[in-house]
């Protein structure tokens, strides 16, 4: 089917799109943390890996319309396939509300909503890791266990993300508190401390994806 093999291809591309975004920024975040760079230079890279952010942000969020799209196509659930609507429709307005947060510089005005987001995530998780267990254990909704474990690792790898920015809360409170008042010892060891701390979380979710799309190509009896 044609329509098959467009969603597919979007599939495929969400991988790429979600790994290469986050090389770039792991790479470009470790010249944003260094010390040996004037804090304007900091302040534009800084900008730059958060333009750059967008792209695994984005692909993320459309990973579950798309992929759940491919479940219908292919029959691989009990669900009536006119579910995957509402799939879309939140899909997309979760998307809105990332690139709103995103381009939205108040932060007072934004707070809220970045609270909501954070919500999102955590149900979302809890959510994927019902439907992948109950799969497992009872075929419903899902009805192939590879499928069943590739909901999992995506349910773990929002899970990272969440751990991310529960890592990065120092970092973003000692980079703010640099831009005013510049650089010291302790605020760069608090950048440096948060930093790796996130970073740890960031190669967790390369795992995870990785095996992902590599229990999507394989799909092993289990």
């Amino acid at each position: 089917m044609f329509l098959e093999s467009i969603i597919l291809w979007l599939h495929i591309l969400l991988f790429v799109y979600w790994l290469g975004g986050d090389l770039g920024v792991f790479y470009s975040s470790r010249f944003r943390n260094s010390p040996n760079y004037d804090i304007k230079t900091r302040q534009l890279i800084a900008k730059i890996t958060s333009n750059i952010d967008m792209a695994p942000k984005t692909t993320m969020v459309l990973m579950i319309p798309i992929g759940f799209s491919l479940v219908a196509i292919n029959n691989l659930w009990v669900i009536p396939n006119w579910i995957i609507i509402f799939f879309w429709i939140f899909g997309l307005a979760w998307l809105i509300l990332v690139w709103w947060l995103h381009l939205t510089k108040d932060l007072e005005k934004k707070a809220p909503w970045a609270k909501f987001d954070l919500i999102i995530r955590y149900v979302l998780f809890i959510l994927l890791l019902i439907i992948s267990f109950t799969s497992f254990f009872n075929n419903y909704p899902l009805l192939e266990n590879w499928l069943a474990l590739k909901v999992l690792l995506f349910a773990l790898t929002i899970f990272c993300g969440i751990m991310i920015r529960i890592s990065a809360k120092p970092y973003i409170l000692a980079f703010g508190k640099m831009t005013q008042e510049g650089s010291s010892p302790e605020i760069e060891k608090v950048i440096t401390k948060s930093a790796a701390n996130a970073r740890r979380w960031v190669k967790a979710i390369w795992l995870l994806i990785s095996l992902a799309a590599f229990i999507g190509i394989w799909k092993p009896l289990i």
